[in-house]
């Protein structure tokens, strides 16, 4: 099992000693930490061991949550650009970070996209383009709007462009164009 600190979702945190006590059980391997702090891994780690995994539940602070001892994310925008999110992974690790930072760039202008309404309908609408899925959903969800479409489909653009071997796959590039010769 894996442990889920999202504050923002469940009103209240779990605290670290609350943590280090857990992950003195074999059933529970890691945490996914969606507090935004990206400082808490150099905090946790004395008190969990080296086997106990921290994942970042927070693709905005990822790379940062990386270099202060995280050992990956359970991300979102990897549904999209896994090997974009991979190669940050990998630089951030291998340094130096200015290589992990210009892959950082265009995930951070992707991962605001894929966050501008409720999750999953702008991924959903991301992997429609790529013709995985519908972008439909279900009530209580609502589709994304028109403005939203055209935030994902111009953060995908230049990603697509520059790094397509890095999207989950290929798409049609009339789908996706910058923002500015799109219609809202």
């Amino acid at each position: 099992m894996i442990l889920y600190d999202v504050p923002s979702r469940t009103a209240t945190g779990l605290a670290d000693e609350t943590i280090a006590r857990l992950a003195e059980l074999p059933q529970i391997i890691g945490l996914k930490d969606a507090t935004g702090d990206v400082t808490r891994p150099s905090r946790l780690r004395s008190l969990v061991g080296s086997e106990f995994r921290l994942l970042s539940g927070d693709d905005a602070t990822a790379l940062a949550f990386l270099t202060q001892g995280g050992n990956g994310c359970i991300s979102v925008t990897s549904n999209v650009a896994p090997g974009l999110c991979r190669a940050m992974f990998v630089a951030g690790r291998q340094g130096p970070l200015t290589k992990a930072h210009r892959f950082a760039v265009p995930i951070a202008q992707l991962t605001a996209a894929l966050f501008r309404e409720t999750s999953p309908a702008p991924v959903k609408y991301a992997l429609s383009l790529f013709g995985f899925m519908s972008a439909r959903v279900r009530l209580p969800l609502v589709e994304l709007s028109k403005q939203s479409r055209a935030a994902v489909s111009a953060a995908m653009a230049p990603i697509c462009d520059v790094h397509p071997d890095h999207m989950i796959g290929t798409i049609d590039k009339a789908e996706v164009r910058p923002l500015q010769t799109m219609a809202v």
